[in-house]
């Protein structure tokens, strides 16, 4: 039986998806991954045939003649053209969440719920394919070499031992105050190095009298080599955490106007909440629905570096 894997969430949800690839890989004659196209360098190590998707209308198309082989579908991704990109493929065995857009276009529906981690709730979508994973083989990996290691500390000059702070969010109603990052950084004790991507360069400038700062200056390879090596990986509620816990690393979760509830907490590690009547808001959200911001600023900077202190002496 040749199998597919469809996730064409964020970077984060993407990371927790290898979970699946560790339960999978060898039962199947053929496991493919269908992925934003950042997969071809975050995936590298697993056996699977990866398949980029840039979800554009003529790659639609052209996806649905690329998977249409498959004999059977586990997705991950919940949205509308998810689910119809799947039924035209005549791909037989659709499996899907039961709160999917167009959700009676999969042949198994499994619910979805919160209040459980998002590994958990993803190996419920293997039920249908008769595989009940044990607790132990949920956890997600990924894979990073020696020799990448060595190059990114020779090429931005890192010291043995220092923690990643992760700052910034696609969302950012998911950042914590920037002021109390540059706080945190000058009390933790270690030496910092700050990461990012290029839309963030010019608020990470912020940093440059107190950390390493490396935001818009890494490729995705490069990054996960530097989060493999740090004694603690300290984010928002954002893929970093996921990445430091794939890499065996712990992180700790700094939450604003998310929520544990949902599903994205350290595996490995610890996580703060803010103590505010309207938290949590959602998963992904867009505004503040008070008009306060209370949530951005309601962890204060004493709580996260004692929870850092813990954690790096574990």
């Amino acid at each position: 039986m040749k199998l597919l894997i469809w996730q064409t969430a964020f970077l984060g949800d993407v990371v927790l998806a290898t979970s699946l690839l560790r339960i999978l890989e060898g039962k199947f004659s053929e496991i493919g991954f269908v992925g934003r196209p950042f997969i071809t360098e975050l995936l590298k190590g697993y056996s699977v045939k990866l398949i980029p998707f840039n979800k554009g209308l003529f790659e639609s198309f052209r996806i649905i003649k690329q998977i249409r082989h498959y004999d059977g579908v586990v997705s991950i991704h919940r949205s509308m053209r998810t689910a119809l990109i799947l039924y035209f493929s005549g791909i037989p065995l659709r499996i899907g969440f039961d709160k999917s857009e167009f959700s009676m276009l999969y042949t198994h529906r499994i619910p979805h719920r919160w209040g459980m981690h998002e590994v958990e709730r993803n190996a419920q979508l293997l039920k249908p394919l008769g595989i009940v994973p044990k607790k132990d083989e949920l956890y997600p990996k990924l894979f990073v070499d020696k020799l990448e290691v060595k190059r990114v500390k020779e090429k931005f000059f890192l010291p043995e031992d220092y923690v990643v702070f992760s700052p910034f969010s696609n969302f950012p109603l998911k950042e914590w105050l920037i002021d109390h990052w540059v706080e945190l950084s000058r009390a933790i004790g270690k030496k910092v190095v700050v990461v990012g991507t290029k839309r963030d360069e010019e608020r990470a400038k912020i940093f440059e009298d107190s950390a390493i700062n490396l935001v818009g200056k890494t490729s995705l390879r490069e990054f996960m080599a530097i989060l493999s090596k740090a004694k603690l990986v300290v984010s928002c509620d954002s893929s970093a955490v996921h990445i430091a816990n794939a890499l065996g690393v712990p992180a700790l979760t700094i939450y604003t106007s998310t929520s544990p509830i949902y599903g994205f907490y350290p595996l490995k590690g610890g996580y703060l909440v803010p103590n505010v009547e309207c938290s949590p808001c959602s998963p992904n959200p867009k505004r503040c629905k008070t008009k306060t911001y209370e949530c951005l600023r309601s962890v204060s900077v004493e709580k996260v570096f004692s929870l850092c202190q813990t954690l790096m002496t574990d």
